[in-house]
């Protein structure tokens, strides 16, 4: 019946001067289904782990779409950064970072974009330069995850706390100890709040010792190194905030209403 009615549409429409129109309206319906079929099985194969076939779904919704970009930015978008986390699981992080950049742009101007699409768009780079040791170029796209992060979930949570910390290894990994000190202490103030002692706060002063040390204030470096082995002999086999966050891109931030 659903083939009968489109048909019946398509004769009809071709006998009137709205013909071009439904033609390319019924090929952008077309693409549109094609797409979600395509990203669906790509999601399939992701999760199953089957990453080369997950790569190919989505390379397939990237060509089905592509025609029709200025009708489907978001599509267009997502699909290529659903392809770029596709690349990071297979380590190519340098086929993966030029669609990475193309996926911001697209994204900051798009006056609809979630901050928590946003957010994920931006640490995916973030890690894509880590990966390549390219800490300083990760820096920048780190620190503006970071403030969306902070906008939703608050100044206190202990999830931005791992961000925080990545961003303190980042920096003093280029050497700017004192940004890092000052980002470690931070980190280390969240998770007091919430735990006297855990393996994310040891972490958290065992990077502030290490910077500490550069700094060359090194008794309070050793102090810190003490504190940190005594909370990790403490807290041995307990499990981190980090372990139940399944994906470096699991969701922090609290999703907006959708518009």
């Amino acid at each position: 019946m659903k083939m009968l009615l489109r048909t019946g549409l398509g004769l009809f429409l071709a006998a009137t001067p709205l013909a071009s129109w439904a033609g390319d309206f019924l090929a952008e319906s077309d693409a549109a289904g094609a797409w979600q079929y395509y990203n669906n099985m790509g999601w399939h194969a992701f999760y199953d782990g089957d990453m080369d076939l997950a790569r190919d779904r989505f390379a397939k919704a990237i060509e089905t779409v592509r025609p029709y970009e200025k009708k489907f930015p978001r599509l267009m978008s997502r699909s290529c950064h659903d392809l770029t986390r596709v690349l990071c699981a297979k380590k190519r992080y340098a086929d993966a970072e030029p669609m990475a950049k193309w996926v911001i742009e697209a994204r900051e101007h798009d006056a609809w974009t979630r901050d928590d699409v946003m957010f994920d768009s931006l640490y995916l780079l973030a890690v894509i330069h880590r990966e390549q040791h390219h800490e300083a170029d990760a820096v920048p796209v780190l620190r503006k995850a970071m403030a969306i992060e902070e906008k939703h979930v608050g100044p206190s949570d202990a999830r931005l706390a791992l961000t925080i910390k990545e961003l303190a290894d980042l920096e003093a990994k280029i050497g700017d100890y004192q940004e890092a000190e000052a980002h470690y202490r931070r980190a280390i103030h969240i998770h007091k709040r919430h735990a006297a002692t855990n393996l994310d706060l040891a972490e958290a002063i065992g990077g502030r010792a290490d910077v500490l040390e550069r700094l060359g204030r090194v008794a309070d470096a050793r102090a810190a190194q003490a504190e940190a082995e005594t909370i990790r002999d403490e807290c041995a086999g307990e499990p981190r905030l980090a372990d139940h966050l399944t994906t470096p891109l699991a969701a922090r931030v609290v999703r907006p209403a959708t518009r």
